[in-house]
């Protein structure tokens, strides 16, 4: 006969067990769910173990950097682990950005582009809750993950999808390096257009460069805006007082001019480019740093403006600009702008 004097401590112990392995499980759900920004980084010695917290209040200021538009900041631990509360946020979902910086250097300073890029951006409010981890020694955030809350996530899919840009230009001919970027506009838009989070979606859009694209694909951003009017965010009134206010009449007429206008710019494409001599795109002789200049300039930028926005002295820009010049052929901003 088999012994059942053990059976009430048994069933007591696996009861105590179960209860145990449930309240752990409830307090892992909790922390995952308290609102914050959490991350843990391991970073090279060459970085300062501070984490910055910064405030986008449009898109066009995504890589605009100042003291002034830093909001928090967090020492990282022994085990690389930071923490920002954001219980004095916005209830409404804004654009952050998350950046460290080289010892010795400005905190306020942006490498835009390359293995050493410095900086990361999250979507999020008072109430969500965002965890960052990168890999160890790599670049502060070449790869990273985000975990938690679902906009931040997809934002870092968007990310992942326009660094591919930079990569084409470095990669095969000139030609096969314009076809895959615009394929990766195309694919940007698409996103935009699918997704269900009116901030990232207009972020996807921003990062396809849609000044370009509008003049040639204006009912995509006719039905673009008609799907948001609700959207009163500062950051779509900056990107709707940036479309030009066409008037919805005659849409036969701009299409014949537009369609003129497009049959002369290939002939011409096609005269030019028997008298040019072949070679590489000279895009491709410029740095990261000195394309995101030239977008600058032909934006009507003084060097001045410039040094404030990627927080680099006023000489460093102008040889830069000199550097841009020499590389290109060209001897003027207006030249730069005809590009």
């Amino acid at each position: 006969m088999k012994n059942t004097a053990n059976l009430p401590y048994r069933s007591l112990f696996l009861l105590g067990l179960s209860l145990l392995l449930h309240h752990a499980v409830l307090g892992q759900a909790q922390v995952e769910h308290t609102p914050g920004i959490r991350g843990k980084l391991k970073l090279d010695s060459i970085w300062d173990p501070v984490v910055y917290l910064s405030h986008i209040p449009t898109l066009n200021d995504m890589y605009h950097m100042s003291n002034e538009m830093i909001i928090s900041e967090a020492d990282l631990d022994s085990l690389g682990n930071f923490s920002f509360a954001t219980d004095y946020l916005s209830e409404e979902d804004q654009l952050y950005r998350i950046h460290v910086s080289k010892r010795e250097s400005p905190v306020a300073s942006l490498i835009i582009g390359g293995n050493e890029e410095n900086h990361i951006f999250v979507v999020g409010n008072n109430t969500s809750s965002i965890f960052i981890e990168n890999i160890p020694g790599n670049p502060p955030f070449t790869p990273v993950e985000i975990y938690g809350y679902d906009p931040s996530k997809e934002l870092l899919e968007v990310d992942r999808i326009y660094t591919y840009v930079d990569s084409t230009h470095f990669e095969g001919s000139s030609v096969k390096g314009e076809f895959v970027t615009q394929a990766i506009y195309e694919k940007l838009r698409f996103v935009a257009d699918t997704s269900s989070h009116s901030l990232v979606s207009l972020y996807a859009l921003h990062r396809s460069k849609f000044e370009s694209n509008y003049p040639i694909n204006k009912p995509y951003y006719e039905n673009y805006l008609k799907k948001w009017r609700g959207e009163n965010s500062l950051y779509f009134k900056n990107f709707r007082a940036q479309l030009p206010q066409q008037s919805h009449t005659d849409y036969l007429t701009y299409i014949l001019i537009g369609t003129g206008f497009f049959v002369m710019g290939f002939a011409l494409n096609q005269f030019l480019k028997r008298k040019r001599k072949k070679g590489p795109n000279p895009i491709q002789k410029l740095s990261v740093q000195e394309r995101k200049i030239l977008e600058e300039i032909k934006l009507g930028r003084s060097n001045k403006e410039i040094s404030e926005s990627f927080n680099i002295g006023l000489s460093t820009v102008k040889s830069h600009v000199s550097s841009i010049y020499n590389k290109l052929d060209i001897k003027s901003r207006k030249e730069a702008m005809d590009i």
